[in-house]
């Protein structure tokens, strides 16, 4: 039950900005709507309905903050197709319109300065996959990050095609706890963290043979990324701050696309990606 339930509140996840109902969740899963609801807040201790609506506002708090768009276009991709109840919506969670919401924390974003011993370059990459499983749980409750033995210990039958892979988490909650702007205060699937490998171009899997069930395959397609590399998890918020105020302390035309932030290991040191657009 809790793969599956997993593959439902990452389904609601990655179908934040579409007119998807749970009727639509349950088809997915082929279940019952009613089995999705029970199954969902046995999980989680809260509605697919309601947890849906509520990564939306997490979402669309990140996007207010972070990036130039207005908030009809923040509304629109975090699935609101009515501006005022979208504005209901967000003030009801944060005590706050979205204007004034924008506002505050632009004002803190913009006094932070970057810490020192950081470097933030913005980089094109090409196109990849990446094969990640989820945890519910902070990267520090996680132990032997960083080890490909460990990253890839249930994927031995496929042994062939991960051996060159870079060990790669992805945090789909980074943005969100950074700006304060968590919605879900008491759930237990709080702080989320995807495990896996970033597969270099001679590795990426084909079709078949089919991952094990907890993983899923990603293809990242080419586009640009703030990268900023550093030595230990303890230094991450850092090197996020460097790479926000990189990108928020000067003209660029680029800016955050909401999507969740990776870290890769790479020989001697640690990488933070944000995914960008322009």
């Amino acid at each position: 039950m809790f793969n599956a339930m997993t593959r439902a509140e990452i389904w609601l996840q990655d179908t934040i900005g579409k007119p998807l109902s749970i009727n639509d969740l349950a088809n997915h899963l082929g279940y019952s709507d009613s089995q999705v609801r029970r199954q969902f807040r046995d999980c989680f201790h809260i509605s697919p309905s309601a947890y849906r609506d509520q990564r939306r506002l997490e979402r669309a708090a990140v996007l207010l903050v972070l990036t130039p768009k207005n908030i009809a276009q923040v509304a629109l991709e975090c699935g609101y197709y009515n501006h005022s109840s979208f504005s209901r919506a967000f003030h009801k969670y944060f005590a706050v319109s979205p204007r004034n919401f924008r506002q505050a924390l632009r004002q803190v974003i913009h006094r932070q300065r970057p810490p020192s011993g950081f470097i933030t370059r913005v980089v094109k990459k090409p196109q990849r996959q990446i094969i990640l499983q989820r945890f519910y749980k902070a990267p520090a409750q996680l132990s032997h990050l960083g080890t490909l033995k460990w990253h890839a210990q249930p994927l031995a039958s496929l042994a062939k095609a991960w051996e060159n892979a870079t060990p790669s988490i992805a945090l789909p909650d980074l943005l969100t706890e950074k700006i304060d702007a968590h919605v879900i205060e008491s759930l237990p699937a709080q702080q989320r963290t995807d495990v896996g490998l970033y597969l270099t171009p001679q590795d990426d899997l084909p079709l078949t043979p089919s991952l094990p069930m907890p993983y899923r395959r990603i293809t990242l397609a080419p586009q640009y990324y703030a990268i900023t590399c550093f030595n230990d998890l303890s230094a991450l918020s850092r090197a996020l701050t460097h790479a926000l105020c990189h990108l928020t302390g000067k003209a660029t035309p680029f800016h955050i696309s909401g999507s969740a932030p990776y870290i890769l290991w790479r020989k001697g040191t640690m990488e933070l990606r944000l995914p960008l657009t322009g």
